[in-house]
This record gives structure tokens, sequence and C-alpha cells, in this order.
């Protein structure tokens, strides 16, 4: 990505990129559009830290992508997109650059003349997209006092509870949970599953969140040492590609649905998974609460119709799981098959 003032188109398979330096802040940032449904894509804005600019624009171009598949096997009338702001990982902004940034970005969004709508996500919060909504109309997820669905967290860890009970086929109170990751998704999930009864171990790598361990009555792990752990679930809420071949083989349980993106390392994880028994509920289908929540907030937010339609992520795995075994695959194929059907095609835009 070069370092340029003016946002830049790139050529690409993708409906759109555009990479910019922000005229205010000088930090990088890019949106990626895959793909627009009746004209519009929706996707949250990372503020994270990159090594380089390119690393940035690769990480924008896959998450797009991704939300493409989640919105079309989710069933909804959404493209996929996403934003990002990158900083130096020995630079984090200070508030007065992380508002410069945000204004910068909210001028990107506008760039695209409504058919971007951004909303929360890694690294930034409901203040974050609030002050990106001082600049531009092309939002999603404001404050439920201002008639938004609020924090996407709850809706998404709400979809991974649905996801855990569904393969387990079976009440969640009394199963062993580990939960790598205690971030906004993760510690809900904590919280919920523990309202439901279960017993938790939980791992990450800020030793602050032993607070929450210790509220909880959990154990607390390294995440190492807890993606070894004996257990029921593993809910993997951290970073993507922590499934490789190598951490398969170290699995001791029988169920993998955890909330972080991208989970598996390479298409071959999911062979490994289906080799050892280990039913892996495919992270881009059981992560989508919160694009159910932004979602609704386009047509006049109710949060009760949002939630039954969450509840609803276990039909489609289980008809994700019926068409695996059917066919003999593994569930990533049979999860990206029922994508396209729903879609009817992710090749090309449905503009």
């Amino acid at each position: 990505m070069t370092a340029v003032a003016s946002a830049r188109v790139l050529a690409s398979d993708y409906e759109e990129v555009r990479a910019c330096r922000g005229p205010r802040s000088r930090l990088h940032m890019a949106i990626a559009i895959h793909r627009t449904v009746d004209g519009r894509s929706l996707g949250g804005l990372r503020f994270e830290p990159y090594d380089t600019p390119d690393d940035a624009l690769t990480d924008v171009k896959r998450l797009a992508r991704a939300m493409t598949v989640k919105a079309a096997v989710t069933g909804l009338r959404l493209g996929g997109a996403k934003g990002v702001i990158a900083h130096p990982p020995a630079s984090p902004p200070d508030p007065e650059l992380r508002t410069l940034a945000l204004h910068d970005f909210a001028q990107l969004v506008d760039s695209f003349d409504g058919r971007y709508i951004t909303a929360q996500d890694a690294g930034t919060s409901i203040d974050d997209i609030s002050c990106v909504g001082r600049f531009t109309d092309h939002i999603a997820g404001r404050p439920r006092c201002k008639g938004g669905s609020g924090d996407p967290s709850p809706y998404t860890a709400h979809g991974i509870e649905v996801a855990i009970r569904t393969t387990l086929q079976a009440p969640i109170a009394g199963r062993h949970i580990v939960i790598v990751g205690l971030g906004h998704v993760g510690s809900h999930l904590a919280n919920r599953l523990h309202d439901a009864g279960a017993r938790l171990t939980v791992a990450d790598v800020n030793d602050a969140k032993l607070v929450l361990a210790e509220q909880l009555g959990a154990q607390w792990m390294t995440p190492e040492d807890a993606i070894g752990a004996e257990a029921d679930v593993l809910a993997p809420c951290a970073l993507g590609g922590m499934l490789d071949l190598d951490t398969i083989s170290r699995l001791q349980v029988s169920v993998v649905a955890g909330a972080a993106n991208n989970q598996l390392a390479s298409d071959l994880a999911a062979d490994a998974l289906l080799e050892r028994g280990i039913v892996w509920a495919p992270d881009f289908v059981i992560n989508a609460g919160g694009l159910i929540a932004v979602e609704d907030e386009l047509h006049g937010f109710d949060q009760r119709r949002v939630e039954r339609s969450i509840e609803r992520i276990g039909d489609t795995l289980n008809e994700i799981y019926d068409r695996a075994s059917r066919a003999g695959t593994n569930n990533l194929i049979a999860a990206q098959q029922l994508a396209v059907q729903r879609s009817g095609g992710l090749d090309g835009n449905n503009t």
C-alpha cells in the first residue's frame, strides 16, 4: 500500500479496494468491498497494529471476502466488506491522533457513496463508531440510546452459545468448556456459559483477565496450555489461524466452536479435524450474531427479532453437519457450499 494522501483504487477480483494515508492522521487505512448486494455491503472497522501497510491491505481483503460468505450463509441480503486503520505496533495512537484517524476513515467511507457501511470490530468501540458517525451517515452499530444495536459483542457471544449447544446436542450445564481469548466477545461468552452451568477454563495473553476468571470460578491457564486441555469444547475467541496441523494433533476435545475469525490455518486443517473425529463449527457461520444485529439496525432495530434470528444459527449448523455427513466431506466445504447455494453464487456482484 503506497503512502499517498488520496485514496487509490486497486484492481483485483474484488468489487473495489481503496487504500490511502489519512490526510490528517497520516495513518494508513483501507476499505475492501468484496461484493455488494442491492448496492450495499457491510463490515466492521479494525483499528489494529500492523507491521507494514501491505499486511493491513492483505488482512482487509481477506476479511472482506469472509464477510461475503458469512452474510450469504446467514441469509442476509448484504455484501461483504471490511475496513482497517493501521498503526505501527510500537506506536499506539493517542486520543487526539485516534480522533483524526477516525475522521480520515469516515471520509474514506463517504467516498463509496453508501456502498460500504461500517461498524465496530476489533480495536474499535461504540465511541469510535460514534466518532465516525459525526462525519458520515454510513455506519451501523450506533448506541442503543440512539436507536442502534449497540455493542455487537453480546450478540456474537449468543451465537457461539447456540452453536455449542447445537453441536453438543445436549444442555451446556456440567460441560467443561475452554475459552481462549477474553476480549469483548470471549468475556460475554464466558458469562453466558457460566450462567448456563458450564465448568470453565479460560485463557488470555492479558493477565488482567484473571479477575474475570476469579469472578466466574473458572480455572486459569496460559493460551498455549489451554489449547491442549482435556475438555468437551474448545472455544477460540482470539486471533485467527490458531488451528494448524500441529495444534489439531494436541486437541483433547470433541467440539471446537468459537468466535475467532479464520480459525483454520489452512483448508487442510478441516480435513485433519474430521480425521480426528472433532466437530468444528465453522467460524463464519457461528460468529454471525453481531452481523445479524447491525444488519437489523438498517431496518429499525428490534432486539427480540435479532435474538430469534441468532437462535436460527443452530438450524444452519445442523444443515451443514447433515450435508457434510451425507457427502462424506468436512464442515468447511459443506458450509461454503451452503453459502454459495443461499447466495445464488458468490462469483461476481449482485448490484
